[in-house]
């Protein structure tokens, strides 16, 4: 598919100093550290370590990953509700998140399930309250597109650096002192993390000049973001699908588990350029040109994906450094795009469900992905950790990289589409 697009001369840069995107983004950095106990730490923890069973955590986990999914929107609504309760509704996620996330590894002697399942429920409600609030603060900020960028750019790097220190420490950690202790240390970081960086965000939140703001008399269009939507359903779908393989693609394709940890880290790390450079270039140039060239280059990291077999760690460490460059530019600019579509459609007062919805969209296809690729693969006959034919390892690639190559590239034909119609 052609990925040709006209491109401008690049436009003057202005937009908030750069200090200023930095003591609004600064909350996603702990914000970062503490998704990752909630999705990957927390149910490994309960499985590999208290003795829970896989049945009774799996049926648990499907009903969180419901409540978790279904809470984004309504977080959106009572934002709009109520838009001067926001910094409030930030200050509760905080002490909700905390006290999830470290109770979560504080667990009594009984009943762990159950003391599991009120943990995950405080700890994604109070995630749930931050990210959604703090997305439409960046939206309702500044109404200049390059600003835009820079504010999304700013809060989506340091989210990569939450990110990071989550994903290293407790693999530093846990040799020297336990697995529980060094999760306990991670969330004794988030607490410390929140509690620095919730002051600035305050600080500048009173300051800060919404620019964003609904024409009276003018009907809220939302029927114009429909197409954004599209493609960015179509986007999260084709990364969700190799996060929820990529254990049973190191351990089961490459023959390589000891380097889990290295190919998590080189991917997050690469993502931290790939922020920084969309976003700089989506300044100049505009966030839907630089998107479109984005998932063009991530085409060809997952068609270099194909080509995994036994031992091809060198093909994979290049694979993680492509496609982590390309997931920086996932995480800044459907943001970015989404609060410019907002103003386009004269629907500020509904700029926290719009947030809410992009999230909503995110979680949503974590949970399509496993219910589509989990099943496929067990009827094919592939089985973890176990000796399989080439024809599951095939479906294996097949669901890791060309189905994730086929939804980019109905992506980036809807994306070119919807731009030459100006509805992008």
């Amino acid at each position: 598919m052609s990925c040709n697009i006209s491109w401008p001369m690049p436009r003057p840069v202005s937009g908030p100093a750069r200090f200023d995107c930095l003591t609004y983004g600064a909350l996603a950095a702990p914000l970062a550290v503490g998704g990752l106990p909630i999705y990957i730490h927390a149910p490994d923890y309960y499985a590999a370590e208290m003795g829970v069973g896989l049945a009774a955590l799996g049926a648990v986990l499907g009903v969180l990953r419901i409540i978790d999914a279904v809470q984004d929107p309504v977080v959106g609504w009572a934002g709009d509700c109520w838009p001067g309760r926001r910094p409030a509704m930030i200050l509760l996620g905080a002490v909700l998140l905390s006290v999830g996330v470290a109770g979560l590894f504080l667990p009594p002697a009984a009943p762990v399930l159950i003391w599991f399942a009120a943990m995950m429920v405080l700890a994604s409600f109070g995630h749930s309250l931050i990210s959604v609030n703090l997305m439409t603060f960046g939206g309702l900020w500044r109404s200049d597109p390059a600003a835009k960028a820079r504010i999304s750019g700013t809060r989506e790097g340091l989210g990569l650096i939450g990110l990071i220190i989550a994903v290293a420490l407790p693999a530093l950690l846990a040799p020297g002192m336990g697995r529980g202790a060094a999760l306990l240390a991670l969330a004794a970081v988030l607490i410390m993390g929140l509690a620095a960086t919730i002051p600035l965000f305050l600080r500048w939140q009173q300051s800060a000049r919404l620019e964003l703001s609904r024409v009276p008399g003018q009907p809220v269009d939302l029927r114009s973001l429909i197409g954004f939507f599209a493609v960015a359903a179509l986007v999260l779908l084709s990364a969700a699908f190799p996060a929820a393989l990529i254990l049973m693609v190191v351990r089961d394709l490459l023959r390589a588990e000891a380097l889990t940890g290295a190919f998590l880290l080189t991917y997050f790390i690469a993502a931290l350029p790939g922020a920084a450079l969309s976003a700089w270039l989506a300044e100049r140039h505009g966030a839907t040109r630089i998107w479109v060239a984005a998932l063009c280059l991530s085409i060809l990291g997952f068609s270099g994906a194909l080509g995994l077999g036994d031992g091809t760690v060198g093909l994979f460490f290049l694979v993680c450094i492509v496609t982590g460059l390309t997931f920086g530019a996932d995480l800044v600019l459907p943001p970015a795009i989404l609060s410019e579509r907002l103003g386009a459609a004269n629907a500020a007062g509904a700029a926290t469900r719009a947030h809410a919805g992009l999230a909503f969209l995110t979680k949503a296809a974590l949970a399509l992905s496993g219910a589509i690729a989990l099943p496929l693969l067990a009827q094919i006959g592939f089985r973890p950790a176990a000796q399989n034919s080439e024809q599951a390892l095939d479906a294996l690639r097949w669901l890791y990289a060309l189905l994730p190559l086929c939804l980019r590239a109905l992506a980036i034909g809807l994306l070119i589409y919807l731009h030459r119609k100006g509805r992008m």
